[in-house]
């Protein structure tokens, strides 16, 4: 079939449309008026009947309905998940597993007592006492050798000086010879001493360590004895009351008295005194001398002087005056909570200097304060960068954007520039004006106080 071009009414006459310049006006008709070509026209059934879906088997099922365009989609059932479940016992060992497909349960039979005291025995190999097992019970008995048949296996060799009950199974000892024992003499300093024999001396020892000891029969005349930490010497009569005694005091170090090479009386602890008023103390039971409050009467230097301020020992300075310097780590004015004042008197210069002490930064009053000024620090840092120290013209210090003059590229200065956003409440100082580049916002809550006769202009 040839191709034709679309003809038109223009001024009364019949043109061809040369498109694409020229527009064809097909307004009131539609796509019944154009018979289709190959290129078929969009219809819901013909979408629909262009889809399909295959259930491939297996639990649940998939459906498409082509008049409606649903894909249904059904899950597996109960039994059928059921029914993919199975149990098998492995025929080995105690216990049983079972499957119900119709419920879903698996059962487990455990293994029962029984079972496992059918899989124990014992076996008694001789000798004496006895081992058994009851399977019903699960019990081992063991039966240990009587008395009679122990005690039967002991016995003690002749010439030995042991002896040996076999009724009751004691062991015992009668007379064992010298020549049954690894040793059978000592030595007591230089003093060989067989068992059995008698010594009436020994000699030989470097010490000897006894809780007693006596020169001579205890009592008798000009005996010396030593005993319980002290020596006891007896009178030329002997056998009465009456002893003199040598004793220590529990010492605390390794001491050492060395007698003189001389006759002599020793004296009594309570032959001492100290002085009255001279701060000594004198025990006479122990002869120790110490000191207690020695009053400053008694000293040779009983007071020192701090810079030009005389201080007594024992006395209290609250101020100390003439000093040139005071060097510490640390520098406090009052104790713990209690306020103090540190002064710097005349024009003084309070400096801080760097780690090696070379150089230093200092603070220093005007030569004439005609009032006294205190400056209340901030109780926390500056929450953003930059910020200054300002005064509230009370002395109370804050910390605020700092002022700052015109600014620009280079060398410009030019520009003006503040924050758009108020969030902290403000007050105008009182006397003031006050000018911003807007636009400005003021958050929620936060408040701008502009004072009777002052203005907050907004340019």
């Amino acid at each position: 079939m040839a191709t034709r071009k679309a003809i038109a009414l223009v001024n009364g006459y019949l043109e061809e449309v040369n498109t694409p310049t020229d527009k064809l006006d097909l307004a009131g008709n539609t796509t019944t008026d154009l018979t289709e070509g190959t290129n078929l026209y969009y219809t819901d059934a013909r979408a629909r009947g262009a889809i399909s879906v295959t259930d491939a088997g297996g639990a649940g099922s998939l459906s498409y309905n082509s008049g409606t365009g649903v894909i249904a989609y059904t899950g597996p059932g109960d039994a059928e998940i059921r029914g993919l479940f199975s149990a098998t016992n492995s025929g080995t060992g105690f216990g049983s597993l079972t499957y119900d497909n119709s419920t879903g349960v698996f059962t487990y039979s455990v293994v029962t007592a029984s079972d496992i005291r059918q899989q124990i025995s014992v076996t008694d190999a001789g000798g004496d006492g006895s081992l058994s097992y009851d399977n019903t019970t699960g019990v081992i008995t063991y039966t240990g050798p009587s008395g009679t048949d122990v005690r039967s296996f002991f016995s003690v060799a002749v010439g030995s000086g042991l002896t040996y009950n076999s009724s009751t199974g004691e062991f015992g000892t009668s007379a064992i010879p010298n020549a049954q024992l690894a040793n059978s003499s000592f030595t007591l300093g230089g003093t060989l001493v067989n068992l059995g024999d008698t010594k009436a001396s020994l000699a030989g020892f470097t010490s000897i360590e006894s809780t007693t000891f006596n020169s001579g029969p205890a009592g008798s005349a000009n005996n010396i004895g030593i005993s319980g930490g002290s020596i006891t010497y007896e009178g030329a009569t002997g056998l009465n009351s009456f002893t003199t005694s040598l004793g220590v005091v529990d010492p605390t170090a390794v001491n050492t008295i060395n007698l003189p090479d001389a006759s002599g009386t020793v004296a009594l602890l309570t032959s001492f005194s100290v002085a009255a008023g001279s701060g000594l103390t004198y025990n006479s039971s122990t002869g120790e001398f110490g000191t207690n409050a020695i009053p400053n009467a008694q000293l040779a230097n009983s007071s020192i002087t701090l810079g030009s301020t005389s201080v007594a020992l024992g006395t209290t300075a609250t101020s100390i005056a003439g000093l040139t310097s005071i060097t510490s780590t640390t520098v406090s004015a009052g104790t713990g909570a209690t306020q103090g004042t540190l002064v710097a008197a005349g024009q003084g210069i309070l400096q801080f200097a760097d780690s090696d002490s070379s150089n230093y930064v200092a603070f220093q009053a005007p030569a004439t304060v005609t009032s006294n000024v205190t400056w209340t620090l901030p109780s926390t840092d500056a929450a953003v960068s930059g910020y200054a120290l300002v005064s509230d013209a009370a002395g109370t210090l804050s910390w605020a954007a700092a002022g700052g003059g015109a600014t620009g590229g280079g060398s410009d200065k030019v520009f003006f520039e503040n924050d758009q956003t108020v969030t902290t409440n403000y007050t105008i100082t009182a006397g003031k004006n006050a000018m911003s580049a807007g636009p400005i916002t003021i958050n929620s809550g936060v408040t701008v106080t502009v004072p009777s006769g002052s203005n907050w202009v907004i340019v």
